[in-house]
């Protein structure tokens, strides 16, 4: 396995569409890195770009210490899976693992042995189709037959667009145990693509999350969800996303048009600093900052109560039950606001309500998305 470094990579398509502006990754030997974003971010322009399907407008890629930029993708020795499997449907499965191993010459007695060896790692379920064309097996088993033969091979390193996107939800989950399974007992150099930021935050060893072409944050899964270095990263990363509010800092004898409930109290009575939200006041510990502002705050550190007890009220636009939990989304003075509640929350659509946050989670952010110390 080998490391995957890009320095600089940038990709302008014709009529001037920046997919990518200059992008600067290492991936670790070994190290499972996803890279998520929504579509059109440019994650899926770099994976091509590193499987040289896309020539960069500038910078490089290296493969171990090796720049492959200009090389062709037969020579850069990885292995790239796609969204749809693409497989020879012509050819067994059997074959179609077969074939990158004869390709290169392998002796016979070795490539059914390595066949089968590779069938084994994912499962009981492709070892029994190994005789069957594509066109009769499953999305699932044509998928498994699509990673085997990338497995197969042997490769520096593996890159992985989308694979499981096709699949329904009970699959997805399967194969991504299997692919974690894999990688462990492999120790190979993956890099995955996906929009789906549950894969990336139990998938990925280290997340790199672009947006519009740039990219925003690399970090563990735990680091861009707690720590996100802008607001594109703290709305997009979770499921729902961070709720992020429009907003103004002031101070005391400031002014302001105050709010119901706890936020406006901490102003009057204690003299202190809070940022006005829609129809939410939030005492904060902000000593400096005044001014137009972003705040965030996870949907799990919202919570609901009576009208006027909170921070300010909300009209419950949407109740989504999920069994364990219960998304409410909420409009609070014309600001979109959604809460994560434990169980079957017995709240309906069209009430009033109040709001809670935990002041302890907030996330503030000056008016371009930049974090505020």
């Amino acid at each position: 396995m080998a490391s995957v470094t890009l320095r600089r990579l940038s990709k302008v398509f014709d009529g001037g569409i920046q997919a990518l502006h200059p992008l600067d990754l290492d991936v670790r030997d070994g190290e499972l890195l996803v890279l998520l974003g929504p579509s059109g971010s440019g994650k899926t322009t770099a994976l091509r770009c590193i499987a040289g399907l896309e020539a960069p407008t500038t910078g490089d890629v290296v493969i171990g210490e090796r720049v492959v930029t200009h090389d062709p993708p037969a020579d850069r020795d990885v292995a790239m899976v796609f969204q749809t499997p693409a497989l020879y449907p012509h050819l067994t499965v059997r074959e179609n693992i077969a074939f990158p191993l004869e390709m290169r010459g392998v002796a016979d007695a070795q490539v059914a042995r390595r066949v089968l060896e590779t069938a084994a790692r994912l499962g009981e379920g492709l070892q029994t189709v190994l005789d069957r064309m594509p066109a009769q097996l499953s999305e699932g088993e044509r998928q498994r037959a699509a990673l085997a033969r990338a497995i197969v091979r042997g490769p520096q390193a593996f890159l992985f667009d989308e694979p499981l996107s096709r699949l329904d939800a009970r699959l997805r989950i399967e194969l991504r145990g299997e692919l974690l399974a894999l990688h462990r007992a492999l120790g190979a150099t993956m890099i995955y693509v996906t929009h789906d930021q549950t894969e990336a935050m139990t998938m990925g060893q280290r997340v790199a999350v672009l947006h519009e072409g740039r990219l925003r944050q690399v970090g563990t899964p735990e680091e861009v969800y707690q720590r996100p270095a802008d607001v594109h990263v703290a709305r997009f990363v979770g499921t729902p996303g961070m709720n992020v509010l429009q907003g103004r800092g002031r101070g005391p004898g400031t002014g302001g048009t105050g709010g119901a409930g706890a936020g406006a109290g901490a102003v009057d009575e204690g003299g202190g600093r809070v940022i006005e939200a829609g129809s939410l006041t939030i005492p904060v510990e902000l000593t400096t900052y005044e001014g137009e502002l972003q705040v965030g705050i996870r949907p799990e550190y919202v919570g609901l109560c009576a009208v006027d007890k909170g921070v300010g009220n909300g009209d419950v636009l949407v109740v989504e039950p999920l069994g364990s939990e219960t998304l409410v989304y909420l409009n609070a003075g014309g600001q979109p606001l959604v809460a994560r509640l434990p169980g079957f929350a017995d709240v309906r659509v069209g009430t009033r309500v109040g709001v809670r946050v935990d002041r302890r989670r907030l996330y503030l952010f000056d008016a371009a998305g930049a974090p505020l110390a």
